[in-house]
């Protein structure tokens, strides 16, 4: 009886668990930032028990949870918190509905706290460190032969800070309709934002490490937003390969800046560290939880929490940002979140997922600005394989159907963390790009960035040129224009007519150019100038070429110390890629010389005096740049060129050879090689260098020879000219090494430069007797004697402006230019743009 009275009481038991487990509640729902929409992964999710305890969970990296309601609850109301983020409190859904989002809003008035500890203190933070960079060469990925992966990437751009005075504006007004989806985006406490762009991109990626070489195949790409035309070039833009960190590295680079990494080998040096939890668990492994953050706020560093493995001191997930008081401009905030991986058979670690949120100010706070948001996950990694050479050739390949329009294929391809608000947005993008004034705004956009106000098939520009002043021509105005692809994709037609008030006349240029192939890039052209030239600025310079900006503004000023000179020039080019990273060009060409100052020229082989001359020549020239990325556009018709690898040098060699029997009065020839790079030198900043050397074995009239002027600021126009030298110009960004240890310098931003340029070259005796007969007492040669001059600057005033103040150093006692006092000190003022 007892016995049977048990198995009873046994049933009953089993019976009631089974009934409480189909009665259990769960809640589900996802955790954002109320400002920009991004996933707050790892938060935590609870409610409270009538016990005094809680039942919680915690968000995974795409910010959903699920969480079982047990029964005795306390409150009916579920919590979230997190780090830096003011605690979140909804009421509980009545059944059945189960979904509970959280919108958390940033916790600005988080205070830093101060910690006294006893000198014999030993952070116990200090030996995870120590253990985890001790580990670095068995769990990162660098140390493995190769890895490959399918990579699913999506970025999101939008326009935020939607403010009441925005509402009113023409194109908001347009597209107020669309404000309540944009509410319910966003969620009860978020801000409502407006996307504009957004694409998807599924990838293969291969990296092998020694040679180190990667290649990226995208596969199929889905690109949706205002202003885009040309939906091929953007994939290119938004593969799996920019969004590739490493945080291993010593220093990750991020909006073309160095930010010293919480894992850097000096670790110690930038930051503060924390150890909160010792037996933190994230997906049932256990792991050591840190925060940190940057023990000098406005250096390029981040704060956050990481989680670093017991088992192994591997990093296994970071979530950081850039400190709010970092010396940047107009990113006001910059979000990192990244899971690890395990390469199977190995203990290295890969990012399987990262998050990057990204948000763009403006200079006034009421303006809008946007938020940029990058997504990548990736999976089926390979690792240690060997690949032939062959898969490297190119670093960029565009499968044939990679833009084809099939929506099953991204709901099977695309990452689980798309939900249907996020789908939905391609139709707003669609909505909002079809309005009219907002293409209007797109095309003036397009205009500030390339130059050029595109009108049907024709574009007018570049703009810089449209209007200059200087003392010889007075007054000029100049409209210039060419065809875009929309008139052709292989043929180009451009020119530009303009008039001088002063000189009254008119200058002209026509040009014919064609592309016979993308890839590899074949091109040709042909063209006539008649215009206004200058001694001082006459042969193209290796750092400043296709600046416009600086072309356009030698127009300016006091011309008539130049040296200037009428010009008619006709030339002839084509050039082509001989590979992705070597470009070579053949030019033919016939200019003439018209001084608009006093110059003769004797030459002594045909004992004949020249007052004006004409040249005929042939140019070559071949440029090296290691690792760039060459993309393709049938839309738009120039070379479409990424970066150059990590930063390695551009190579590039010249030789010219004048004629003189095609209508040229001298038989020369002409050798220049350069060399420039931006070497990054993490906590000091950037350096950038331009290496030139050059020979001119010929006797010519000093026109032709090399006039230095280009980049030495405290030299005289044709002060010096050489036949054969050797020039450095070396500029160093120190960005706020030091400027972000003095306090006024510091709450403004500022960043200070140095500047090095050293010039050693020299006349043979054939150029020394040209140079004497044709010069006045001004013009010399450097007589053995290297020029140097060295400066120091501050940039980043009010975020556009920056002053040098540079110092002569040699060739000091030289005599005043007419007009102007004799001075070894300048300062220099210019315009720029840097985050």
């Amino acid at each position: 009886m007892l016995r049977n009275a048990g198995v009873v009481l046994v049933l009953n038991l089993l019976f009631v668990n089974i009934a409480s487990a189909q009665h259990a509640r769960v809640i589900t729902g996802k955790i954002t930032d109320a400002q920009t929409g991004e996933a707050i992964p790892y938060a935590t999710i609870f409610v409270k028990l009538k016990n005094g305890m809680v039942k919680a969970t915690a968000s995974d990296f795409d910010g959903l949870y699920n969480l079982t309601l047990p029964e005795h609850l306390a409150t009916d109301s579920v919590y979230t918190a997190y780090v830096s983020y003011l605690p979140g409190k909804k009421v509980l859904p009545k059944a059945p509905h189960t979904i509970v989002d959280f919108q958390l809003a940033v916790n600005g008035r988080l205070l830093n706290g101060v910690t006294i500890t006893p000198k014999t203190y030993v952070n116990p933070a200090w030996e995870v460190m120590e253990h985890m960079v001790k580990n670095k060469p068995q769990n990162d990925q660098k140390y493995l032969k190769s890895y490959a992966y399918q990579s699913y990437n999506r970025i999101e751009i939008s326009v935020t800070n939607i403010s009441e005075k925005l509402k009113k504006n023409k194109v908001i007004k347009q597209v107020m309709p669309l404000m309540e989806n944009l509410q319910k985006i966003a969620g009860e406490e978020g801000t409502p934002i407006l996307p504009i762009f957004m694409s998807e991109t599924v990838s293969d990626y291969k990296y092998n490490t020694n040679p180190e070489r990667k290649t990226e195949h995208v596969l199929r790409t889905k690109v949706s937003g205002v202003g885009i035309e040309d939906e091929t070039l953007i994939s290119q833009l938004v593969g799996s390969t920019f969004l590739q960190y490493n945080f291993y590295n010593n220093y990750l680079r991020l909006a073309n800046k160095d930010f010293i990494s919480p894992t850097s080998d000096n670790w110690k040096t930038f930051y503060n560290y924390e150890l909160v939890e010792a037996y933190d668990k994230i997906n049932g492994r256990e792991c050591y939880k840190i925060e940190f953050k940057p023990k000098r706020s406005h250096d390029l560093a981040f704060d956050g929490v990481m989680w670093i493995t017991r088992d192994s001191y591997a990093l296994y997930q970071i979530d950081c940002k850039v400190s709010q008081d970092a010396n940047l401009n107009f990113l006001n905030k910059v979000r990192i979140q990244q899971a690890m991986v395990q390469a199977e058979g190995t203990t290295a670690w890969l990012p399987g997922q990262t998050r990057i949120v990204v948000n763009v100010g403006t200079t006034q706070k009421k303006l809008s600005g946007f938020i940029a948001k990058f997504y990548l996950s990736n999976k089926n990694i390979v690792v240690n394989k060997d690949y032939p050479a062959g898969d490297f050739k190119e670093s960029l390949v565009m499968s044939d159907d990679a833009n084809k329009k099939d929506d099953q294929y991204w709901v099977k391809n695309r990452a689980d963390s798309v939900t249907a608000t996020d789908k939905a947005v391609y139709k707003m993008i669609d909505t909002v790009k079809n309005l009219p004034l907002v293409k209007t705004y797109a095309d003036i956009a397009g205009m500030l960035i390339n130059g050029y106000y595109r009108v049907g098939k024709i574009s007018f520009g570049p703009y810089p040129y449209t209007y200059s002043y200087n003392d010889l021509e007075g007054s000029v105005l100049r409209i210039g224009a060419t065809t875009n692809a929309r008139f052709s994709d292989k043929l180009i037609l451009s020119g530009f007519l303009s008039y001088g008030f002063r000189d009254e006349k008119f200058k002209y240029n026509a040009a014919v150019d064609y592309i016979f192939s993308r890839k590899p890039w074949v091109q040709a052209g042909i063209s006539y100038q008649h215009d206004i030239a200058q001694t001082g600025y006459q042969f193209e310079n290796f750092m400043n070429r296709g600046n416009n900006v600086f072309l356009a503004a030698i127009r300016n000023g006091n011309v008539i110390r130049r040296g200037p000179f009428v010009q008619n020039a006709a030339s002839t080019y084509i050039q082509t890629d001989l590979s992705p990273t070597v470009r070579a060009k053949l030019t033919l060409s016939h200019r003439t010389f018209d001084p608009l100052f006093n110059f003769h020229y004797r030459d002594k082989d045909d004992d004949q005096t020249y007052n004006r001359y004409e040249v005929s020549e042939v140019g070559t020239e071949l440029q090296w740049t290691p690792g760039r990325r060459m993309l393709e556009s049938s839309k738009l018709n120039k070379r479409l060129v990424v970066g150059n690898g990590n930063n390695n040098p551009i190579l590039t060699f010249r030789f010219i050879k004048g004629l003189k029997t095609v209508y040229g009065d001298f038989n020369y020839s002409k050798y220049f090689f350069n060399i420039s790079q931006r070497p990054r030198m993490g906590i000091f900043g950037i350096g950038d260098y331009s290496f030139t050397a050059g020979y001119i074995p010929s006797a010519l009239p000093y026109p032709l020879l090399e006039n230095h002027r280009y980049n030495f600021n405290t030299m005289r126009f044709l002060e010096f000219t050489s036949d054969r030298f050797v020039s450095l110009n070396y500029t160093q960004h120190m960005e706020g090494l030091i400027t972000n240890s003095i306090p006024l310098l510091k709450s403004l931003n500022m960043r200070t430069v140095a500047v090095l340029n050293v010039l050693e070259g020299a006349l043979s005796d054939k150029n020394n007797e040209a140079f004497v007969r044709g010069r006045t007492n001004l013009n010399k040669s450097l007589g053995g004697v290297p020029y140097v001059e060295v400066g120091y600057g501050v940039e980043n005033i009010f975020k556009f402006i920056r002053v040098d103040f540079l110092h002569r150093i040699t060739h000091r006692n030289h005599p005043a230019e007419a007009g102007l006092p004799s001075s070894n000190f300048a300062i220099r003022t210019t315009l720029q743009f840097r985050l």
